[in-house]
């Protein structure tokens, strides 16, 4: 492409209003959402500079709208967008930027995303220290941040509000079959040894009434 070159026709894409194509010298030559041709309009000289600049707006854009359409769903970490707009091709600065702009907006913050990790963990599906803590790791949540979420767990009575379901459905096991059952499915939700043997003598001692 010359140093400089025209802008020979402007026009709305069919399937979206907001993006315009455009033609430079009669070709066409790149798309772009209409806020950011503000500046130019058919029969104007627009430089290499130019429409470098105008892309990466564009992109810059797209990348940001894209990540908050992913929030939309639930929060996420700041790993989990990271990872989310480096597979949708976006370049590292792009990924980047659109990270600090959702940062600085306050839609990205992984102390309250791990916080709010647990909180909903033991709300809704109990686990022990261990298998939260694996689960933050996943999420790429830095090892300070996952210690302070944990700070307050109260593993005890998270395991408790864990099996507390169950028992109606093992009521009628003999104490070896009970046992297995509440330690078997403490130790899938993460919860060590020592607690398991704690929860199983309050879970059968609670269940005892039920097996004669």
């Amino acid at each position: 492409m010359p140093d400089t070159a025209t802008i020979t026709a402007i026009t709305v894409q069919q399937k979206n209003k907001d993006r315009l194509n455009v033609f430079i010298n009669h070709q066409y030559a790149f798309s772009i959402h209409r806020q950011h041709l503000l500046a130019f309009k058919s029969g104007d000289i627009i430089t290499p500079a130019d429409i470098d600049r105008l892309k990466k707006a564009d992109e810059a854009d797209a990348a940001y709208f894209r990540a908050l359409y992913f929030l939309k769903f639930r929060p996420r970490s700041r790993y989990e967008i990271q990872r989310y707009l480096q597979d949708k091709k976006f370049l590292p600065e792009t990924v980047t930027d659109s990270i600090r702009k959702l940062e600085a907006a306050g839609y990205l913050n992984d102390f309250d995303f791990a916080r709010l990790w647990v909180e909903n963990r033991l709300r809704c599906k109990p686990k022990g220290r261990a298998a939260l803590r694996a689960e933050l790791r996943e999420k790429g949540i830095p090892e300070g941040i996952i210690h302070s979420a944990l700070a307050d767990l109260d593993e005890k009575q998270a395991a408790w509000d864990a099996i507390f379901p169950k028992l109606r459905h093992w009521d009628k096991l003999e104490k070896e079959e009970f046992k297995k059952k509440v330690y078997g499915y403490l130790a899938r939700r993460g919860f060590h040894y020592e607690l398991c043997s704690a929860i199983f003598e309050r879970a059968w001692e609670y269940s005892r009434p039920a097996v004669g």
